[in-house]
């Protein structure tokens, strides 16, 4: 009995001896930290880790040195918020519904937040957000995520350093952070570290001495994103956290520069990539697999021990990133569907890029010129004036030019032999075969996300008419799609034809200031501050309605011919103000879960009129 005992406490004496030298197993087991650093507008082809021979990006460059880079790394779409909402959601556009510019995504779709919170990560975002209705993100930086003033966008005030110094060596729940930087999104830093007259100029671009300025300061605000990023590294390096930190770096598409951001151009769509997770991922390694920006959150969720969720877009690769494989994807497809603004031209374009390096583009108004910020509003350091007026004598830039403001019905590139895509190869006879297949993959793929031809001829816009315009249901249209001198009414009518009255949902949302929903076969008005006003119940489940609304509140609903509601508001509420008109739902604000948002019924013909009911139909 005595050597049995003797026997036990020398074992377990020997088991402590064996923690105190190896650590606790359990803490070796501990899952990763995760940081994403995201900086904004910044193309692959602008870091010098990527081949940039001008551009200073020594800790992005040192990045690379300690992990993996990716070379064919592919945004959904060339656009902030679209692209950070597919980041996060791990599908298309289409199928979170951020198509369109500063667009909020559908409701009930789940964000990275909900998925990682579900394994036990505290998720947070530093700066940045611009995905609407703002995810389930712990939010601190907020102050350097305001779009101005440009002097906070690299968090002068170290919010970030300081969240990574006092909670990830001290954490005994695991830490999801992303860094979300404004820079180098326009409006550009001062530039003081670059001879404009040095810089080598991309082919894509125009060649004048304002091209050269503007590069120059795009150039400086990578280089501060790049200083950012720099502080970031060295605060997770002091916190003893390196070795058990997956760090990525990525962009959310390229620069605010003619045919890049806003394009399914190459320079538009392909951004850096760069993982590192020390002791796990191959030093200075470069990975050639076809990647896009819908994979992270599904990469994400891999790191963090979840199973795979068979429904998204996005497909992890951390099999890649430790050798496993050499591949990931044969295909990824990215969209542009532009601006909501009115002054804008809705050109939208689709495209599929292949492993193989081919790039596939359909374009769906080829013969309606292409509009943006670029030469309609900010003109950033005024270089799209040199362009055109270059062009008037210069061949190169008449071509550049063109190139950008107007496109071909369809595009095809090989992009490894033609890296700024200025041979398009739809014609050549030897890519017929080519060109046929992957116009099929291309329909397939929008088979497969539930996009037809019309609903992209169509996009999210208002139908107008003389007086009037219509919401389609399951749409919804932003404030910037109207122009306010002749869209905010004095007196404000809504029709529509009802089927399925005694069913809950929203039948109509007027820009967050009120909306129409029926409830328990009854309809309401509901108000920003909460107050709702109900009609007794209704004798039909389909039926006309009619609400007329007074800039002085005065506003009446009838159903079916008959007055339902009069209620006096006793203010105006008829005035467009920002945010969304929708048909069928509320499309950027969360509701209570116990408060029903889609309307399961059928809605005919929402159409909203201006001061008079009785309108011509003629179409704008």
């Amino acid at each position: 009995m005595f050597d049995s005992l003797l026997y036990r406490k020398h074992g377990l004496f020997l088991f402590i001896l064996l923690l105190l030298i190896a650590g606790n197993p359990l803490k070796a087991q501990k899952k990763p930290n995760m940081i994403v650093f995201i900086s904004d507008d910044q193309s692959q082809m602008d870091l010098g880790c990527y081949g940039n021979p001008d551009v200073k990006t020594p800790h992005m460059d040192q990045l690379a040195a300690e992990g993996m880079r990716f070379t064919s790394a592919y945004a959904a779409t060339s656009m902030c918020a679209p692209s950070r909402s597919s980041m996060f959601s791990g599908l298309y556009p289409f199928r979170n519904g951020s198509q369109m510019n500063h667009f909020a995504v559908r409701p009930n779709i789940k964000m990275l937040p909900d998925y990682l919170k579900k394994l036990g990560y505290r998720v947070v975002i530093a700066g940045k957000v611009d995905v609407y209705p703002k995810p389930d993100f712990e939010h601190i930086g907020a102050y350097f995520g305001n779009y101005l003033p440009i002097s906070n966008r690299n968090d002068p005030r170290h919010v970030t350093r300081d969240f990574i110094k006092d909670n990830f060596a001290n954490s005994e729940q695991p830490i999801c952070l992303i860094v979300c930087t404004w820079l180098p999104h326009v409006p550009w830093f001062e530039n003081k570290k670059y001879d404009p007259e040095k810089l080598t100029m991309p082919s894509y671009l125009v060649d004048t001495q304002a091209t050269r300025e503007a590069l120059a300061a795009y150039y400086e605000s990578i280089s501060a994103a790049d200083g950012m990023l720099g502080e970031v590294l060295q605060a997770l390096d002091d916190s003893g956290e390196k070795n058990n930190t997956v760090f990525m770096f990525t962009s959310d598409q390229g620069p605010q520069f003619p045919s890049a951001k806003w394009t399914t151009y190459k320079q538009g769509l392909n951004v850096p990539f760069i993982v590192r997770w020390p002791k796990k991922i191959k030093k200075n390694s470069v990975s050639d697999a076809l990647i896009s920006l819908t994979d992270l959150t599904p990469t994400l969720m891999d790191f963090a021990g979840g199973e795979e969720v068979t429904d998204l877009d996005g497909k992890s690769f951390k099999s890649v990133l430790f050798g496993d494989k050499k591949e990931h994807r044969d295909v990824a497809f990215a969209e542009t569907s532009v601006e909501p603004h009115f002054w804008y031209n809705y050109v939208p374009s689709r495209t599929v890029i292949t492993k193989e390096g081919l790039h596939y583009i359909k374009n769906y108004y080829p013969g309606v010129r292409f509009i943006t910020h670029i030469d309609k509003v900010e003109q950033d350091h005024f270089y799209f004036d040199s362009w055109k007026e270059k062009a008037k004598t210069d061949e190169e830039a008449e071509k550049l030019l063109h190139r950008y403001s107007y496109r071909p019905p369809a595009e095809l590139y090989d992009v490894k032999q033609d890296t700024w895509e200025m041979s398009n190869l739809i014609n050549d006879d030897q890519y017929v075969a080519e060109a046929k297949k992957l116009g099929q993959l291309l329909t397939d793929e929008l088979g497969k996300q539930g996009e037809s031809e019309a609903m992209i001829l169509k996009g999210n816009l208002p139908t107008f008419y003389d007086g009037s315009y219509q919401i389609d249901q399951g749409i919804s249209a932003s404030d910037q799609s109207f122009d306010k001198t002749k869209w905010n009414p004095n007196t404000l009518f809504i029709t529509a034809y009802l089927e399925g009255a005694d069913q809950e949902g929203i039948i109509c949302d007027y820009f967050g200031r009120f909306n129409i929903y029926s409830s328990h076969q009854k309809l309401g008005i509901a108000l920003a501050n909460g107050k709702t006003y109900e009609s007794e119940e209704l004798t039909s489940k389909e039926g006309h309605l009619l609400l007329k609304l007074t800039e002085k509140g005065d506003l009446s609903l009838r159903y079916n011919d008959q007055e339902i509601m009069s209620v006096a508001l006793s203010k105006d509420f008829t005035k467009i103000k920002p945010g969304y008109i929708s048909c069928g739902m509320i499309r950027d604000r969360k509701l209570p879960s116990d408060q029903p948002n889609i309307f399961p019924g059928k809605i005919y013909d929402l159409r909203v009129s201006v001061n008079e009911l009785e309108r011509s139909g003629m179409r704008k």
